[in-house]
């Protein structure tokens, strides 16, 4: 189970305890993380987990407030799993800005990012890489961020957070979902020498639509990796009715009848 995890889990079960009372706040980011030895971007995971499970609710300024203390119904499980690996992916690469600028979302773009013809994003190019010293290039970025929430990336220059939990932090909106989308594709011609590849070359493209609780789209990344730079990994788990040894469904014991 991930670090992050295991200390929503902790302080869910304080919740329950009492420890932390309806409607008080429980302690700041950095009192988490010298108690658990641990990032603040950890702690952060942490805190939107609890907040996904309807926990706590959080506002800039205004701290981390409890709301129940109720257990939640479903089952304490990382529902997004490649989240957690985000916000270690942020940690640790750095984003080369490009350019910051608001665009008109056409009816070919609508249809690739699922958004609406005519909404109006803010658009945020970049280059991810590694801190590590002449490593290449992981990625060519392009970041939509949905108008009304513009200024919560306003210092995106010198912040290395996920777009998102700037977003969280401003507005107290969370990315319940997150659809991810992964297609082979080629480098453009416009992003090859940014990249250190060739034109026309592999690479693999991944498109990110970030969703609030209401299932309202608020953000959307692509990004263009080059083949060899970037691994997507799944696992894919069994559901229902198990199979037998030979393949088929199996069946559920029952009564049988016996006749005379």
């Amino acid at each position: 189970m991930p670090i992050y995890e295991d200390i929503a889990r902790d302080l869910l079960e304080a919740i329950h305890r009492g420890q932390y009372p309806i409607g008080g706040l429980i302690p700041t980011e950095l009192e988490l993380a010298a108690r658990y030895d641990v990032s603040r971007q950890t702690v952060r995971a942490a805190m939107r987990r609890l907040t996904e499970l309807g926990a706590v609710s959080r506002r800039k300024g205004s701290g981390t407030r409890v709301e129940t203390r109720e257990r939640p119904q479903e089952s304490f499980q990382q529902t997004l799993g490649s989240l957690s690996d985000l916000v270690e992916l942020a940690a640790a690469t750095d984003r080369d800005i490009r350019r910051i600028e608001t665009v008109v979302m056409d009816r070919q773009a609508a249809r690739r990012f699922g958004c609406q013809p005519g909404s109006r994003w803010l658009r945020i190019p970049y280059v991810r890489a590694s801190t590590k010293p002449k490593s290449s290039p992981l990625a060519w970025v392009n970041v939509y961020v949905e108008e009304s929430y513009a200024d919560a990336v306003s210092d995106i220059r010198k912040d290395r957070r996920l777009v998102c939990d700037m977003i969280a932090d401003s507005y107290g909106v969370i990315a319940s979902e997150v659809h991810q989308t992964v297609a082979a594709t080629v480098i453009p011609t416009e992003y090859a020498k940014a990249l250190g590849a060739e034109a026309g070359s592999p690479a693999l493209e991944v498109i990110r639509r970030y969703l609030d609780s209401h299932g309202r789209l608020f953000e959307i990344s692509e990004s263009i990796h080059p083949a060899g730079r970037y691994v997507v990994t799944s696992v894919l788990k069994r559901v229902g009715n198990q199979a037998t040894a030979d393949g088929r469904p199996a069946r559920s014991p029952g009564k049988t009848k016996s006749r005379s």
